[in-house]
């Protein structure tokens, strides 16, 4: 391997005019236009995280900011990687989960991630943990604990996530812990942990992290020698089940440098929990790859721990924009290094021929709009929810066939993505509404059917708050993350507008019939994925009937209901 000058490698970032961008990624791509980016600071411990990739390793084909695939990102941690042994500084590569259901790469394929793990398995992470999306069906479960976790060995770490085998014997997924040393010194203990998950399948077991805490085994570890703890978690770094884990350590290490890297929520954000603890959440769908440093990790005078209670360590936090430009200007050395390294071309080159094998990218129909999940109210007609609640619904699942009238009511969560303008492919089936819930239906009157709604969406409702940032009027920003974090602004390593965030009912339903009186009867069409809740909302609107649940039609769930849609209806236009 060529030797490269120290100087030219701390000088990574590298102006913008002297980037050309690489026509790579996957065919037809936008690329962002080039920004001059901040160099990252580099500590004793250096971390890069994916978290909540749900299948995206094609990178978004439709958003030149988040344009990179898994072959970029795979080039990105090879240079990364040289960029640590020139510095002689430690890199750690983590995934908090979450590898399934959100793209057609992960979810086309007749049991989730039988394309799209093999790929993911090419980065030669050092510590990963499992995501609530590997445990909801029993043969993903399977598929994960007799396929995947076995790959990682002692780097898959899942501290109270089990699996029930064929003797009904519970068993960890991967390793309760892992004690190992890095390439530079570093001594490293990485727990993995699940939030209080329980709608896992019956092969699974999620064990509460307060219980996990005060077992035998958990507290034998804290006794090992080491200088990092590493709590890689499918949670987020503010919930409870996150500082549960901490406490823990710290009641036993008052200074031990702890990191938590976490997920699941969907969001960039950065905790500090004490002086020397501090939790990192990377985004989701391959937009965002963390980046955080640690220095002080090897202070001397921190051997004797009480010497350094509260004494702060030197920590950084970037989100990076997924792109080949942000890649390029964080890892290579000077301008003129290549990029493209042998395993991201063979990766980048396999991610196309599998989109292809599947078909995502045919066309079924033109979207004549872009349509937003969360940018605009739920009454808007640019809002996803919108669509689906007074198009999708009614073409695709009421049958009109029907002896009475029918509406139908989803849960809005079951909708995850943005639908661009221009061609709707199969990708864009599985990015949009990636779940295949099936719809049930019972028959009543039209009074008791017309409070429902507001019955599911009685419950309240909470979300962190969307930020805006103020920046100078002169610039043009692209709409994007704007993130306020517990280091406040400048986490975000790419400038953008802040987009805005606007709730939504948690239920939204198709529009009743017209001119319906309260005794007239209606179909009542609604997802079993919440037929539990239902069930006393009716008892309460209507205490002397026992309504009978019955599946509504076999051909049609949320996520089939979108293609039958377009080519109902978007068939025919012209992108």
């Amino acid at each position: 391997m060529r030797v490269l000058a120290l100087s030219l490698l701390l000088a990574v970032a590298v102006s913008a005019h002297d980037h050309t961008v690489e026509k790579r990624s996957q065919p037809g791509v936008p690329q962002p236009d080039p920004v001059d980016l901040r160099p990252l600071t580099w500590g004793d411990v250096n971390i890069i995280q994916t978290t909540d990739t749900h299948g995206w390793l094609s990178g978004h084909t439709k958003e030149a900011s988040y344009s990179g695939d898994f072959g970029d990102f795979a080039s990105f941690v090879h240079h990364m990687r040289q960029q640590a042994d020139h510095r002689r500084k430690d890199l750690l590569i983590i995934d908090s989960g979450d590898l399934h259901d959100g793209n057609g790469l992960s979810d086309a394929t007749t049991v989730d991630g039988t394309d799209s793990n093999p790929i993911f398995e090419k980065i030669n992470y050092d510590v990963l943990t499992i995501g609530n999306h590997e445990l909801y069906v029993n043969e993903v479960a399977d598929d994960t604990f007799k396929n995947f976790a076995p790959k990682w060995g002692k780097r898959y770490v899942t501290s109270n996530v089990f699996y029930k085998d064929a003797h009904n014997n519970t068993v960890p997924f991967g390793k309760l812990y892992n004690k190992f040393r890095m390439k530079y010194g570093t001594r490293v203990m990485s727990y993995g942990f699940m939030y209080n998950f329980n709608g896992n399948a019956n092969n699974t077991v999620v064990e509460p992290s307060n219980t996990t805490v005060t077992l035998p085994w958990f507290k034998k570890s804290l006794q090992e020698e080491v200088d990092l703890y590493v709590v890689t978690g499918h949670v987020p770094v503010r919930w409870a089940e996150a500082i549960t884990v901490v406490d823990a350590i710290r009641a036993v290490h008052p200074s031990k440098p702890i990191v938590v890297i976490g997920g699941h929520l969907h969001i960039r954000d950065f905790k500090k929990y004490d002086a020397r603890a501090y939790g990192l959440s990377s985004g989701r769908f391959m937009e965002t790859v963390g980046w955080m440093s640690v220095g002080g990790v090897h202070d001397r005078h921190c051997r004797v721990e009480a010497n350094c209670v509260g004494k702060n360590l030197a920590v950084t936090r970037r989100y990076l924009d997924n792109n080949i430009y942000t890649y390029k200007t964080h890892s290579l050395a000077h301008p003129k290094q290549k990029f493209d390294t042998w395993k991201g071309r063979q990766m980048t080159n396999e991610i196309v021929q599998y989109r292809k094998a599947l078909d995502l990218a045919t066309p079924i129909g033109c979207a004549p709009q872009d349509y937003y999940l969360s940018r605009y109210p739920y009454t808007d007609s640019r809002s996803l929810l919108n669509l689906v609640a007074n198009e999708v619904l009614p073409v695709a699942v009421v049958n009109a066939s029907r002896p009475y009238p029918g509406v139908a009511i989803i849960n809005s969560g079951s909708q995850r993505f943005d639908l661009f303008k221009g061609n709707f492919t199969l990708d864009d089936t599985y990015i949009v509404s990636p779940f295949h819930d099936d719809f049930v239906y019972a028959t009543m009157p039209y009074k008791i059917a017309k409070n429902i709604l507001a019955g599911l969406n009685n419950a309240p409702f909470q979300k962190r708050a969307a930020h805006t940032l103020v920046t100078a009027a002169n610039v043009t920003l692209t709409p994007g993350y704007v993130t306020d974090d517990d280091f406040g602004y400048g986490g975000d390593d790419w400038p953008h507008s802040a987009i805005p965030y606007v709730s939504a009912p948690n239920y939204i339903s198709s529009p009743f019939p017209a001119d319906v009186k309260d005794t007239d009867l209606i179909d009542v069409i609604w997802l079993s994925f919440f037929s539990n809740l239902m069930t006393p909302i009716l008892k309460q609107l209507d205490p002397n009937t026992d309504y009978t649940f019955n599946t509504y039609r076999s051909d049609i769930d949320t996520n089939t209901m979108f293609p039958a849609f377009v080519k109902a209806k978007w068939a025919n236009n012209t992108c």
